[in-house]
């Protein structure tokens, strides 16, 4: 039976369960990937606030 373990989201290896990134650098990428995908969330929601802001403007 194979030991319960999950996988580094980064390069994929196993590693222990519970536990996100195997290395050091894999962790460095990481941290890049979640920032970039922060930005990205905010920038949809200025958009999203920017479409709704039109839709009312035109309609007043």
């Amino acid at each position: 039976m194979i030991p319960q373990h999950s996988h580094c989201q980064i390069c994929g290896k196993a590693i222990k369960y519970g536990e996100v990134v195997c290395s050091e650098k894999c962790r460095k990428e990481y941290e890049q990937f979640i920032k970039k995908r922060k930005m990205y969330i905010y920038i949809m929601y200025a958009a999203l606030l920017f479409l709704i802001i039109m839709v009312v403007m035109s309609i007043i």
